[in-house]
């Protein structure tokens, strides 16, 4: 049987072939992994493996309380009663309730018209009651030590645990026997066990209060 070999000629275009292929192969490589995009700073950006990034805004956090509604029309009915304040100003501080005169543990907010009641901080809802002589009354958690409490409302839109943001409505004010105006809530702040006046707790920071 004769054997029969390639020519020189066809061995030669054979191996230029492969080369150029090997050498097309190789600088289509190259030109995937060239940057795409030139950002203005000079960085080089590779799309196939650099997502878009966003930028993080920095979040400060508000530290100040509120009151606990948002109408201009809102003043203070009965004030927070201080045993070292004069008698003019306990006079001023005492709820009379069924022939007798009780120290307001809190502040009574009244006004003509009704108005929302709100969170004076970030807390969790840590109880809802009903009293025959209070109505609803609100527990709001804001730490281990402080809560605030809002009693006499009335239209509760928030349900134990929730977790809610200063500013958020938790009723609207309502009629109460501890006050004659028709549109009131009473507003008890509480820390560490004890009550504190709320005009002066608006002024504090809630890191002096944990």
């Amino acid at each position: 049987m004769t054997k029969r070999r390639l020519k020189k000629q066809v061995k030669l275009g054979i191996a230029i072939l492969s080369i150029t292929i090997i050498m097309l192969s190789s600088i289509t490589l190259i030109k995937n992994l060239q940057p795409s995009n030139v950002e203005s700073d000079g960085k080089y950006v590779m799309d196939s493996i650099l997502e878009p990034i966003t930028p993080v805004t920095n979040l400060t956090e508000n530290t100040n309380f509120i009151k606990p509604y948002t109408s201009d029309k809102v003043g203070i009915n009965k004030y927070f009663y201080d045993m070292n304040a004069t008698s003019e100003q306990q006079e001023k501080s005492l709820i009379y309730y069924e022939n007798t005169y009780l120290q307001n543990s809190g502040v009574v907010y009244s006004s003509e018209e009704e108005f929302d009641v709100v969170s004076v901080y970030d807390g969790t809802i840590l109880d809802i009651k009903q009293d025959e002589l209070l109505n609803t009354i609100v527990y709001v958690s804001h730490n281990s030590s402080l809560t605030t409490i809002y009693y006499g409302l009335k239209d509760v839109s928030v349900k134990v645990n929730d977790t809610i943001s200063q500013g958020t409505v938790l009723g609207k004010s309502n009629t109460n026997k501890f006050c004659s105006n028709a549109n009131s809530m009473l507003f008890e702040v509480n820390f560490d066990g004890k009550v504190i006046n709320p005009e002066n707790f608006y002024k504090m920071d809630i890191n002096e209060l944990n």
